[in-house]
């Protein structure tokens, strides 16, 4: 067979219909490729960023409880004697700051006209300066702790965070102030957003939508500057009316940033982390990169080779046609065609050998979801008749018993209500893993329903009565420790049904007993357990 390139030949359509189909393929990938990618990467990094948020904001929350917690104790062990005695008052002042110096700008007592009594450390200019028109002072002049405005110190030029707790007398009325500064860059104080960086540029932001203003900030240069106006960065806009959550927005520098917010519970603060969206899709441009430069270099050495291999490759399809043709006309009986070598149809039967692998491996895991609960892994409801079924059939074989056990938890509902589903979730899977660690690995743990799980205990003998109780006595004992949940400690029970049944049983007999004994330990006051 000669080699043609003629316009109207068979080789020269190939090669051009193989050149089309790979800059087809080329562009196809860069198009869905890289916006499937885009969506995966925004979702996984919209992720870690609300994780990395709501770290800050515990450790934001934590340092202000802190310093909130003592400046209220220091404020009700100040005896009120030394509000006349200055030199007394400072070394009281300098004692508890010495024990335990959490305020880094130290500590200084106001009498209720707003002038300074007493400081320590000792400042100079700030000792009988007066702190009236400060906005905590006004605060706590009615009695109340209050967290200042976080502002440049006048006395020295660093960014501060100001608290003050009311000095109260025995009739509850107000003789002093008492004040404790925190330099928002101090090594003790909101260190997470000063050395924590996300990727090259993004970082963290610590927002007051009382002052509009970045208290702190992973870029020093945000520190104490005053929010955007409204209408400049829309999901800032949300997060200052109280929206916490994910987002694509556009910041007041004309960057689009991925951001995640999340409250600091203590204050009407909220933290920002923030990831731009060029550094978190900057995979997806290497990519397109990466797949234009092969392009460029496959598709000449690609023409080059199908001029090159296009005879040898044509003749054995030209031979197995030939094969073919023969046995349709009775010449040659009918038979698997043979490979000839191992060129493009070997790589085409195996890579559909591969193709078919995938498929099969697909199939077993759509099983596995089939009979699994996606939430917690543990069997669902079809997959725990199926085990049923075959224990029963094992105990009818060998005169044994089965138990099962209905679970249903007691104060999940307040959980989910409370604090939302994904905090449940995360109930459920901890209730999982203490259950599974209490169970034989041939028993079964199933989770049914909502809040409902059911244990097959399988190949018992004449005592399964006993076995089955110590099982649900397990069962009650791993919820007596609490449940350590993002949202804070939370209190499960548990009140189990037990139904018990030889190899005769029917297994929804079986349950439905299981169930309706269940109902009977919720109506004798939950957390135990009663037999069908």
């Amino acid at each position: 067979m000669r080699l043609c390139l003629r316009a109207d030949s068979l080789t020269t359509r190939l090669i051009l219909l193989g050149s089309a189909l790979l800059l087809v393929g080329a562009l196809g990938r860069m198009i869905f490729l890289s916006s499937y990618l885009r969506n995966d990467l925004t979702q996984l990094t919209s992720a870690q960023l609300t994780s990395i948020a709501h770290y800050a904001a515990q450790d934001v929350d934590r340092d202000i409880v802190a310093r909130r917690d003592l400046l209220t104790h220091l404020a009700s062990k100040l005896p009120p004697a030394l509000l006349g005695r200055p030199a007394q008052l400072r070394a009281w002042l300098q004692e508890r700051q010495e024990t335990n110096p959490l305020f880094s700008r130290g500590l200084f007592v106001l009498d209720t006209a707003g002038q300074i009594i007493a400081d320590f450390p000792a400042v100079p200019g700030r000792a009988g300066s007066s702190a009236a028109d400060r906005d905590y002072f006004r605060q706590a002049s009615q009695g109340h702790l209050a967290v200042g405005q976080p502002t440049t110190g006048r006395i020295a030029p660093f960014p501060i965070l100001p608290m003050a707790a009311p000095l109260l007398d025995d009739g509850g009325s107000v003789r002093g102030i008492l004040v404790g500064v925190s330099e928002l860059q101090s090594g003790n104080f909101l260190a997470t957003l000063y050395t924590t960086r996300i990727g090259k540029t993004g970082g963290l932001l610590l927002i007051s939508p009382r002052d509009k203003l970045f208290v702190g900030a992973s870029d020093p240069t945000m520190i104490l500057a005053p929010t955007p106006a409204p209408g400049i960065n829309p999901l800032h806009d949300l997060a200052m009316n109280g929206f916490r959550g994910t987002g694509i927005t556009v910041n007041a520098k004309g960057v689009e940033e991925i951001v995640a917010t999340a409250s600091v519970p203590s204050l009407d603060w909220f933290v920002v982390a923030r990831l731009p969206t060029s550094e978190a899709h900057g995979s997806v441009s290497r990519l397109i990169h990466y797949i234009l430069r092969n392009t460029v270099i496959i598709l000449p050495l690609f023409i080059l080779a199908m001029i090159l291999i296009m005879r040898r490759m044509m003749r054995p399809l030209m031979e197995t046609a030939n094969r073919a043709d023969r046995m349709t006309q009775g010449e040659l009986p009918l038979e698997p065609l043979p490979v000839a070598r191992n060129d493009e149809v070997g790589h085409l039967t195996a890579a559909f050998n591969r193709v078919l692998s995938k498929l099969l491996e697909s199939q077993a895991e759509l099983s596995h979801m089939a009979h699994h609960d996606q939430l917690t892994g543990l069997p669902n409801r079809k997959l725990l008749a199926d085990r049923m079924k075959l224990a029963l059939a094992r105990a009818h074989r060998n005169d044994g018993w089965v138990a099962v056990l209905f679970l249903d938890l007691d104060g999940f509902k307040p959980i989910n209500d409370r604090h939302g589903h994904e905090t449940g979730d995360l109930a459920l899977r901890e209730v999982a893993n203490r259950l599974l660690a209490v169970i034989r690995r041939e028993d079964t743990l199933a989770r049914v329903g909502g809040d409902e799980f059911v244990v097959l205990l399988s190949d018992l003998d004449a005592s399964a009565g006993e076995t089955a109780e110590r099982v649900a006595d397990k069962c009650l004992a791993v919820f007596a420790t609490p449940f350590d949940l993002p949202a804070g400690s939370c209190v499960l029970g548990t009140s189990i049904g037990i139904a018990i049944g030889d190899g005769n049983c029917d297994q929804d007999r079986l349950l439905i007993a299981a169930d309706q004994a269940m109902y009977r330990a919720k109506e004798a006051g939950r957390g135990r357990y009663c037999l069908a």
